[in-house]
């Protein structure tokens, strides 16, 4: 995806989270996005790197 693209895609992806959800975490949000957009060929990459910013929050949250 273009650069402007996805820029574009996170400023709407932002601004619904914060009118619709605004407590769901804007970096990970925007990790599942790079992610897609990163690993578009490859969906197994795509959910392996969208798990692993989901560890990561949970553990900044305090969680398991």
């Amino acid at each position: 995806m273009r650069t402007e693209d996805l820029k574009a895609l996170l400023e709407v992806v932002n601004t619904v989270r914060s009118e619709l959800h605004p407590d769901l975490d804007a970096g990970f949000l925007e990790a599942v996005v790079r992610a897609e957009d990163k690993h578009l060929e490859d969906p197994v990459e795509a959910t392996r790197a969208i798990q692993e910013a989901l560890k990561a929050l949970l553990t900044k949250k305090g969680g398991t």
